[in-house]
């Protein structure tokens, strides 16, 4: 703007100049110093325009922002300054989607001069980033006091609600393929594996794990409402059981469910195949049931359409195999079926493979209060039924639905025991004291018989009891035979499924189990001897000796059968059952088993 100093300096050296003009050194009078005076002011007011009015000097020039982000020097100061800060740079998107910018109410605490600065700064000020006013906000929280945090909270900008038809899914987990139990393991190995169950999975779209953090509020509602859920347990050692949730569509000529969902439900496979009924730990029982295929389609015009469509859930099992042995009617069905649909009070539809009729018809009872629907049968089905839920297979917790080691299972054997005597009007729910005892005797004919039951029967009048007795026939009348039962206070047999009338006892009542020869004392208490203390009843037990079996009548005292049974064991369940239990009758020694029935006698005084 200026010559060089000294080229100015010779040539000036009689005079002003520059930018007051160039005068005489004796000529510089009032004018001269009152121009010197206003170019000092205007200097000055270039250097700090809070001298003069805005409306002389307007600002022109926009404020930086200062990287709030760092760590202060000052705490209590930086406090302050950022909740300022904050102020000035939040801005956020109405529904218009025109900005507008927050804080300025409560910048009103501050001096005249500073919240006229902060209302210019405001109209340069854009942040189009909002979620860094967030980071902002979180990160300064650690510095400020606990009454000061929540201010910041409550002043925090409104973050921008996500789209309201956005999904998040949960990952696949992988599904387990069937564990093969050893035919040699015994039935408590096996209990003692325990359960595990796979479980699989899936909603509509496909998102990151990093929106899965954002959007986790709104994941909970999504997954719950709108995937399609399969949940596949082959992992237990009784059973295998499939839960379905989705566009569900029962082919019964194809024995096939389909589940429609058009996001993979697993990476690697599409289709399950299930045989629902719960004894797969005996491989050549599971040979006789029919087995159902689950697959999934990612296209609904390639299941075929919908013939009839419930708004009820369903369940699907098999009735075959064992059915009409009382013990393995109650085991492996009606119970499990207990289990599986007393939630849904009646509102649940029935879908049975291997159609048994007799075993159906039997226990209507039952059936009608479990579903108030007609069974459909899938062995003449042929119509395309359509669920939105589905369970297929049925849970085994164990004989009689005791299941070990888990103290909530007597809960729901109580409510079982309460379900039946509903079922079929049964009037004693508890042993009366102060009465004579009846005790019911079971007699069986041609194997496990009590051979001289006349002379136990007498015995067991002079003890005391009022004796009733049961043949084969009459256990077979149901439900007639659960009337007897329940008019009783002991029941009383051989090792054997008519044990399985202990169901209709009232509470308090015992069950008497007579084990034959040949070491059978874990199989009679897995079957007979734990499921009573979970139905609240008693249990005891008497083990006859070898005089007191008829098997000494068939094999000599040195035979295998005879002097060392486990040698019979080791052959299989098989083997055991034709020697020990088909092939054996009782006799039972009277001043033994005396002592046995007046302790059961004296408990009831």
């Amino acid at each position: 703007m200026f010559e060089n100093y000294k080229d100015h300096k010779k040539r000036n050296m009689k005079g002003g100049g520059g930018i007051l003009g160039r005068h005489d050194t004796q000529k510089f009078g009032c004018n001269a110093m009152a121009k010197c005076l206003l170019f000092g002011v205007v200097v000055l007011s270039v250097l700090n325009p809070a001298v003069l009015p805005h409306s002389v000097f307007p600002r022109k020039w926009t404020t930086n922002l200062v990287n709030i982000e760092e760590k202060p020097k000052y705490e209590a100061s930086y406090s302050e300054h950022t909740k300022l800060t904050l102020r000035l740079i939040a801005k956020t998107e109405d529904q218009n989607g025109n900005k507008t910018t927050t804080g300025s109410e409560a910048s009103t605490s501050l001096p005249e001069s500073k919240k006229e600065k902060q209302e210019k700064a405001e109209e340069k000020i854009e942040i189009k980033d909002t979620e860094r006013i967030t980071r902002i906000d979180i990160s300064m929280s650690s510095f400020d006091s606990q009454e000061k945090q929540k201010e910041n909270e409550l002043e925090k900008p409104m973050e921008k609600e996500p789209p309201t038809g956005s999904s998040i899914p949960v990952e696949s987990s992988e599904t387990k393929q069937s564990q093969e139990t050893s035919p040699s393991l015994s039935l408590n190995e096996i209990e003692k594996q325990g359960e595990n169950n796979s479980r699989i999975d899936t909603n509509e779209n496909k998102t990151s794990p990093i929106e899965k953090m954002q959007e986790s509020s709104l994941t909970t509602t999504e997954v719950i409402v709108n995937k399609s859920k399969l949940i596949y347990n082959s992992a237990n050692p009784r059973y295998n059981i499939c839960s379905i949730e989705g566009d569900i569509r029962v082919v019964p000529d194809a024995s096939t469910i389909f589940i429609v969902s058009p996001a993979p439900l697993y990476p690697n496979t599409t289709t399950w195949k299930i045989k629902p009924y719960p004894r797969k730990w005996e491989f050549h029982t599971m040979e006789a049931i029919s087995e159902m295929t689950i697959q999934q389609l990612t296209d609904a015009n390639q299941a075929r359409s919908c013939d009839v469509t419930h708004d009820l859930p369903a369940v699907v099992f098999s009735s075959a195999r064992f059915m009409g042995n009382l013990f393995h009617d109650y085991t492996d069905m009606i119970y499990p079926l207990f289990l599986a649909t007393h939630r849904y009070n009646g509102e649940v539809k029935l879908l049975v493979k291997d159609y048994v009729a007799k075993s159906i018809e039997k226990y209507q009872p039952y059936l009608t209060r479990l579903s108030h629907y007609p069974i459909i049968n899938l062995d003449t089905e042929t119509s395309v039924h359509c669920f939105s839920s589905a369970q297929v297979g049925l849970e085994n917790p164990g004989p009689l639905g005791y299941k070990f080691q888990n103290p909530q299972n007597d809960q729901a054997m109580q409510q079982f025991r309460h379900f039946i005597r509903e079922s079929l009007s049964l009037g004693r729910s508890e042993v009366e004291r102060g009465k004579k005892p009846r005790l019911l005797i079971l007699l069986r004919k041609n194997t496990r018989a009590i051979i001289n039951e006349d002379d136990v029967i007498n015995m067991a009048k002079d003890v005391g009891f009022e004796v009733v007795t049961a043949d084969v026939e009459t256990t077979q009348d149901f439900p007639r035979i659960a009337h007897i039962v329940n008019s009783c206070d002991i029941l009383m047999g051989i090792h054997g499924a008519g044990l399985g009338n202990m169901l209709y006892l009232p509470t308090n009542g015992t069950v008497l189990q007579i084990l034959p020869y040949g070491e059978l004392k874990w199989v009679g208490r897995f079957d007979y001897g734990d499921p009573p203390r979970g139905f609240g009843l008693r249990y005891v037990e008497y083990e006859i000796t070898l005089e007191e079996s008829s098997l000494l009548e068939k094999y000599p005292r040195d035979h295998p059968v005879i002097a060392d049974p486990q040698s019979i064991h080791k052959k299989g369940w098989q083997e055991v059952y034709v020697v020990y239990l088909y092939e054996q009758n009782v006799k039972l020694d009277s001043n033994r088993f005396r002592g046995t029935l007046e302790d059961v006698f004296q408990s009831y005084q």
